[in-house]
């Protein structure tokens, strides 16, 4: 359903809080850089935002809510123009408005991928995760993991399910990884990066900027997707 020039990421946090949304805005703006576009889409429908995060929910555009009486495929050409744009354009929840279906998610989902690259901050384990897994053919699967026993139990569960779809983690601390930790991670998954914790990145927030735009937070998210797209090439070739 995807090309190398149309690929679809996944981000799933592996436990709550660890900045799964913040990482994949920056995926998102990153792929934008390197492809020429890039949707990011908020697949937490019922929840308050990712245009929050983003600092885009002033942004005039359509939101879930505006969606939930679309039935079948749409214009993918058509919906991304209609979609709030910051540094790219942006599906989101609202926090307010009509229930959205999951069929209607699909749908979307269904439009938009292999007609432009995509972006989902995704909910692990739900069967809407399940689907995409098995309809949107991902390029990579993101799983944002702490370093902390039980948050490396939660990575370890997220990931049980995701064998042969391209999964790796991207780890979250204070500090660097140990050689043990190393070890940890690379037993769960394969190890994509690691994020220290920056304060640069809330005060960015704080201000409406966009993530990623400047700092290790952007570098980290640029050598991830350079290399996925340098894999998506050569498998293409």
């Amino acid at each position: 359903m995807t090309s190398s020039k149309t690929p679809v990421v996944i981000v799933h946090g592996a436990s709550g809080g660890l900045g799964a949304s913040t990482w994949a805005a920056a995926v998102a703006r990153r792929l934008s850089v390197h492809l020429g576009e890039c949707v990011l889409v908020d697949a937490h429908v019922g929840g308050g935002g990712l245009d929050m995060t983003c600092g885009t929910e002033h942004v005039p555009g359509l939101r879930w809510p505006d969606l939930a009486r679309l039935r079948g495929t749409t214009s993918a050409e058509r919906l991304v123009a209609a979609l709030p744009r910051g540094e790219v354009p942006l599906l989101s929840a609202s926090g307010t408005g009509p229930q959205v279906a999951e069929s209607v998610v699909r749908d979307v989902l269904g439009s938009l991928a292999g007609a432009v690259p995509v972006v989902v901050d995704a909910v692990p384990g739900t069967p809407l995760a399940e689907w995409m897994l098995q309809q949107l053919d991902p390029a990579a699967v993101h799983v944002v993991a702490g370093l902390r026993a039980r948050q490396l139990a939660d990575a370890q569960a997220v990931t049980a399910g995701l064998v042969g779809a391209g999964v790796g983690l991207v780890t979250r601390g204070a500090r660097g990884l140990t050689e043990d930790l190393l070890d940890v991670v690379a037993d769960i998954a394969p190890h994509l990066a690691h994020l220290r914790d920056d304060s640069r990145v809330v005060r960015d927030g704080e201000r409406g900027e966009w993530p990623g735009l400047r700092g290790p937070l952007r570098d980290t998210a640029d050598g991830v997707v350079v290399d996925l797209v340098e894999w998506l090439d050569g498998r293409a070739a």
